[in-house]
């Protein structure tokens, strides 16, 4: 099978934990793989694959092996960029390529429709091998880079929603591919339901988790809790950090919430996956930012539904093929109002239909977004490339 090489802007990072996923399941499928990235962050976690920072101990003698026609394919690849510094592109996707051949990569696969795929995409010409990479919401919504040109010249583009997929099928039908990001079942499990009888407690524990930015729409969140009529029924804890967490707990204090929501911090993967089943509902009231940021296929929604737990979430694109019948609900974004009305709505579910929508919720996960399913169908997109 191909050797594969993973590009990532930084890694391994808290919030893309989905790139930790894919190449972990990719793995699992029997391919060998490696990730390249621009800046490698040092953290606890031990991994089964190399992780190379791209420019560092690059084995110059190799370019000789780099054929001269590939080369020239990169050139007039890089030519046509609008969005990036030409010579700094060559250079960087010359060492990348160098790395590359020396770890015997046969496809590279990137994470975003930004530098990372240009990168890629100049790299492979390079050594004549394939390439692919995935578009996520910031790249293509908010500062989007050349697309059109990157997805004409990569073998495949994955799409993570089916919005996604029809936007970038207007520009080259026959390369887009439909893949969900999935979520490693095996290590997100829901734990031994608790006897009905023992579930009707209060309040109900709720849970916000994400970076503390505009587009996840917390904000709108905290104002629905000040609306509920009976606000003493819920606690509310946001897990996460970013740049509105001074402004979102100013909101908590001048609306005097403090005793009902908690601000918890950033947390790791492994703590996520072994405390997210203790909550009764994940609140996620994403909407699109001003700039034009928008999560199109939320992983969080995924992790907590996979573990047991229902969600309220918004109409935003991947949000509404997530949420299937039966596993929660779904609220127009930025409508607070709405999500006091959904909120409200959870908590007089009689503890029955809560335990069936977790039921649901984990069924909908292994049915249609388990992360092994979803590698196989990239492991076999990637050896049906031909060089």
């Amino acid at each position: 099978m191909k050797k594969v090489a993973f590009i990532a802007p930084t890694f391994p990072e808290l919030s893309e934990t989905f790139i930790r996923t894919e190449v972990d399941s990719v793995k699992a499928c029997g391919h060998h793989v490696c990730v390249m990235t621009f800046i490698k962050y040092h953290d606890c976690s031990e991994f089964s694959y190399a992780i190379h920072v791209i420019g560092v101990n690059v084995s110059l003698p190799l370019f000789t092996t780099l054929s001269p026609v590939g080369m020239g394919k990169a050139l007039s690849f890089i030519a046509k960029q609008r969005s990036m510094p030409k010579l700094s592109l060559f250079l960087s996707s010359l060492k990348l390529a160098l790395q590359m051949r020396k770890e015997g990569i046969d496809h590279v696969h990137a994470h975003f429709a930004q530098h990372t795929s240009a990168h890629a995409i100049s790299a492979a010409k390079m050594l004549g091998i394939t390439s692919s990479f995935v578009a996520h919401g910031h790249d293509l919504y908010e500062t989007p880079f050349d697309v059109d040109l990157k997805v004409n010249h990569s073998d495949f583009v994955v799409a993570v929603c089916k919005d996604m997929e029809n936007d970038l099928k207007k520009i080259n039908d026959d390369k887009i591919k439909l893949l969900h990001c999935g979520v490693e079942t095996n290590k997100f499990k829901p734990p031994q339901l608790v006897p009905i009888q023992y579930q009707d407690k209060q309040p109900i524990k709720l849970v916000f988790l994400g970076r503390l930015v505009e587009q996840k729409g917390i904000n709108y969140l905290i104002q629905s809790i000040y609306d509920l009529e009976q606000p003493h029924r819920v606690t509310l804890d946001i897990i996460g950090d970013g740049e509105q967490r001074a402004e979102l707990q100013q909101q908590v204090d001048s609306l005097g919430l403090s005793t009902s929501v908690n601000f918890l911090g950033a947390k790791s993967p492994y703590w996520v996956s072994q405390n997210l089943a203790s909550f009764d509902c994940l609140i996620a009231p994403f909407c699109m930012s001003q700039s034009g940021c928008v999560d199109t296929g939320p992983l969080v929604l995924k992790e907590a539904m996979a573990v047991g737990v229902p969600v309220i979430t918004t109409d935003l694109m991947g949000c509404k093929e997530i949420v299937a019948p039966g596993t929660g609900l779904i609220v127009p974004q930025q409508c607070s109002q709405s999500l006091t009305h959904a909120i409200t709505e959870f908590i007089h579910y009689p503890p029955q239909k809560r335990q069936e929508m977790r039921r649901l919720a984990r069924l909908n996960i292994e049915q249609n977004f388990d992360a092994l399913d979803q590698a196989k169908s990239l492991s076999n997109w990637i050896e049906d490339c031909a060089s």
